[in-house]
Order: C-alpha cells, then structure tokens, then sequence
C-alpha cells in the first residue's frame, strides 16, 4: 500500500481541531444572540382586560409546552426542566415579562388610552414571533375614527388626536 508521505499522521490532528469548529457550525463562528422585536398594536379592550387577556394566552402557552414535554420520550435525558413561559416581573395591569427557554425573553408593555382602549408593546426575541402574531390576531385590534393620522416614522394609521404613535412611540406633530 503507497504512503501519503506523512499524511496519515497529520489526520487525527487534523480531525481533533477541524471537529470543534464544525460542531459550533458556520466555520466555528461563536454563537450570535438571537434578534429582538417589537410590535405595538390598539385594542379595544380597557386595561385590565387586556392585561387578562395576556396572562391568560401566555398560561396556554405554558401549558401545551408541559404537555409537550410529558409526551416526549427523550425528557428523561435531560438534566434539568426546562422553563417554560416563566413569569420573571408582573406589574399588573401594566408589565407582564416572561422566560423561556426556547423562545426568550419576552415582556408586554400596556398603556391605557384616554379614550378608550390600551395599546400593547410585545418586545420578544425571534422563536416567538409566531406565538405574538397569532396572540395578536385574536385581539379586536381597531382604528375607532374613520379619519386617521398617519406616523411619519412607521406608516401606520391611528386616531388623529394622539399626540404619540402607539405603534412605534414616534412623537405626531
């Protein structure tokens, strides 16, 4: 059998510092951080409501996730539960943040309006993005007034006697 000149020693050497790097994946660059989002929505709903209506959808959450974790066949292995949807700081009726370990953090910022209604901040990292938008979609999201004022900063329309975008916190002139 022919010699690779040398080669065949250089191999495990080779192996024990490409096998890291390959592992990490992307040429073994570090890990990033996940992206953080906001999306800020109107709802008819008064404060307390809202609020409700937040804490309500996040238990169910938590709750198919426990369901989830009980069928899994692999749950024994791991070391530790994971955390689920965990409440981290509850200001009622106005900041709910919430842990997870799959999906981040994630926290809900509630302003009342003094015509009625809330308007809701979700800030959340990029795995919940789903999990707000289909929250967000069951909400009676609305524009009361027929005649709308449009943010100069994100394009979206609202009442045309607020002084502040609820969507993106731009000051309205």
């Amino acid at each position: 059998m022919a010699s690779l000149g040398g080669l065949e020693s250089l191999l495990p050497l080779l192996l024990c510092c490409m096998l890291p790097m390959m592992m990490r994946g992307q040429g073994g660059g570090g890990r990033s951080e996940p992206t953080t989002e906001s999306d800020s929505w109107y709802v008819t709903y008064g404060i307390q409501e809202a609020y409700d209506a937040i804490v309500k959808e996040t238990d169910d959450w938590r709750d198919k996730m426990a369901v989830k974790r009980t069928k899994s066949r692999l749950s024994f292995l791991s070391r530790r539960t994971p955390q689920n949807f965990v409440v981290d700081q509850d200001v009622s009726p106005r900041l709910y943040r919430l842990k997870d370990d799959q999906a981040g953090n994630m926290s809900f910022e509630l302003t009342e309006v003094e015509e009625g209604g809330t308007t809701i901040k979700a800030t959340y990292q990029g795995n919940a993005r789903s999990l707000v938008q289909n929250f967000k979609a069951k909400m009676p999201v609305k524009i009361l007034s027929s005649i709308t004022k449009i943010c100069p900063s994100c394009g979206k329309e609202m009442r045309p006697d607020f002084k502040t975008c609820p969507y993106c916190g731009a000051t309205l002139g």
